[in-house]
Formats: C-alpha cells, sequence, structure tokens
C-alpha cells in the first residue's frame, strides 16, 4: 500500500483533545437532499450540477452510510457523523448543493463508474489501488492501524512481544489482514469480533492480550467508555482519508473545487473542530505529507 509505512509511535502525531462546538445536521437520502434542493432517484445519472458559466451548484454524493463516526444514514433518512458535517460546512461556507446517495460500500465506485454521483464520501483511506483509477481529493485527516494492550499490561510493548499471546482483529478491517500477514511472524493466535468495539471492550477485561485496530476507533471507545488502553511503540501502518472523484476532466472539477474547500476548513480551523467533535482527537495532525 503506498501510503502505508512502519510509523514508531513517537512519530505518529496525535491531536490535543479540543472538543468541537459544531451543531448537528442532517440531509435526506434516497430521492431528498440537502436544504432546498430537489433529491433525484437512486438508480438515475447524476443531475446537471452545474450553471451557464460552469460554475458548480449541486453536487451528488455516493456514501456507504453505515455507521458512525465516520458516515452513517439513519433509519429516517438523516445523515449524521463526520462526512455530514463537513459537507453541511461546505454548503454553509458556499451555498453549493448536494444529494446523498447510499450505496453499499462495495457498490460505491461503482456509482462513480456509472455517472450517478461526482464524489465517494465514507472517510476512505488513500490507497494506490484506489488513486490509481480516481481523483483523490486533498487529505482531511489521518488515520493509522495500531496494536495497543490493556492499560495495565506489562509484559508487551513491541511486536516480539505478542509471541503466544491471543489478539483481537475485527471482521473486515484493514487490521485484520495485517494481523494474519504477521501472525506467522511473530507466533500469536487471532480472535475475531465483529466490530472494533467489542475487541476493545474484550481486551479490557483481559480477555484477549492484545489488539489490532485504528486509532480512531480506539479514541472512540475510550471516549465512550471513560477508559483507557495503552499504545505499543511500533505501528503497523498509516493513511491519509480523502474524497474520491471519477478520473475525467468533470471529476477534477469537483475535485479542484473540493480541494479548495478541504484547504480553507483546515486553515481557519473548522474541520479540526468536526474531526474532533466525532473522533475525540484532532487527527487533522496526523495528515501525512506525501
Amino acid at each position: 500500500m503506498a501510503d502505508s509505512r512502519s510509523m514508531s509511535r513517537r512519530n505518529f502525531l496525535r491531536g490535543a483533545l479540543a472538543m468541537g462546538a459544531l451543531a448537528g445536521s442532517s440531509v435526506l437520502v434516497a430521492g431528498c437532499a440537502g436544504s432546498g434542493s430537489n433529491g433525484s432517484s437512486s438508480d438515475s445519472a447524476a443531475a446537471s450540477s452545474t450553471d451557464a458559466s460552469g460554475k458548480i451548484t449541486k453536487v451528488t454524493i455516493v456514501t456507504g452510510g453505515t455507521g458512525e463516526p465516520y458516515s452513517l444514514i439513519g433509519t429516517d433518512g438523516t445523515w449524521t457523523g463526520i462526512d455530514a458535517d463537513v459537507w453541511n460546512k461546505i454548503k454553509e461556507n458556499t451555498g453549493v448543493d448536494f444529494e446523498v446517495k447510499q450505496a453499499e460500500f462495495s457498490s460505491m465506485f461503482g456509482e462513480l463508474d456509472a455517472g450517478r454521483a461526482n464524489v465517494a464520501a465514507n472517510c476512505l483511506a488513500v490507497k494506490k489501488e484506489r488513486t490509481e483509477k480516481y481523483l483523490a481529493s486533498h487529505p482531511y485527516y489521518g488515520d493509522a492501524q495500531c496494536v495497543v494492550v490493556g492499560k495495565d499490561n506489562t509484559d508487551i510493548y513491541q511486536f516480539s512481544d505478542l509471541a503466544g499471546k491471543n489478539c483481537g482483529v475485527a471482521n473486515g478491517q484493514a487490521s485484520q489482514t495485517i494481523a494474519q500477514d504477521m501472525s506467522s511472524q511473530y507466533g500469536f493466535t487471532i480472535t475475531t469480533f465483529d466490530d472494533s468495539n467489542a475487541g476493545l471492550s474484550n481486551l479490557a477485561l483481559g480477555r484477549i492480550d492484545a489488539m489490532f485496530t485504528t486509532d480512531t476507533a480506539v479514541y472512540k471507545w475510550e471516549d465512550a467508555n471513560n477508559d483507557k488502553v495503552r499504545f505499543l511503540d511500533e505501528r503497523t501502518m498509516a493513511n491519509n482519508v480523502a474524497y474520491f472523484f471519477p478520473k475525467t476532466d468533470e471529476g477534477q472539477k469537483y475535485c479542484d473545487f473540493v480541494n479548495e474547500q478541504i484547504d480553507k476548513m483546515l486553515a481557519d480551523g473548522s474541520m479540526s473542530e468536526i474531526v474532533t467533535k466525532w473522533l475525540h482527537n484532532d487527527m487533522t495532525k496526523s495528515i501525512i505529507n506525501e
């Protein structure tokens, strides 16, 4: 993976906790769009989104929408999470409207290919296999894969200490593949959980010795449970998070528009507020300069 690299804990930038005061907002999905815009059916092409001068007036967004803090389409049709707040802020700053369409995570990029959406948004990691086919926006925060142990653990400090231990992973996450690849090298067993929260809770109860997950999942779990775990100094990999667009002239126009807004929000601190609100840590400070 082009954006992955081994990192020591001391070199990974963790931002200071600064709870954001951004008010929650929502957008309707599947036929309804943000305030003042007309929705379109989920299987139709993205409507014309520019005015006579070529200026962008509307953006059609596709998202998986299955869970906070990243992107969630609720049962009542509201959109919440990091990406919802980012796009509501973009609308506030520019007046550009947006419509959100929900698709299976594996089908989001197909919506771009078919011209049914202008941008894919689901706090997506920047990976070589994506950037080879799609345009990536400027990153709006950074994340990392990590290994954590119980706060009172005194015998696991580096990967070699995992020998003979039982390590947890969340099914389907990148950390699962990483742990599977490392298990034969370092000699640990793997227990799979439905999600990171379940694994971290089992770690706190002493049922597993370590957990492979992401920094953001850890911060969210610590805040929700008023508890702590300890990060190993050694890191597995890191990645930037961005939006993706078709690799076309039109896709470049939308990418340029979003890049301008991301840069402004990073500069004025509003992106930091949004990310900190949802991840309980300012992960904009963890963006990798590539």
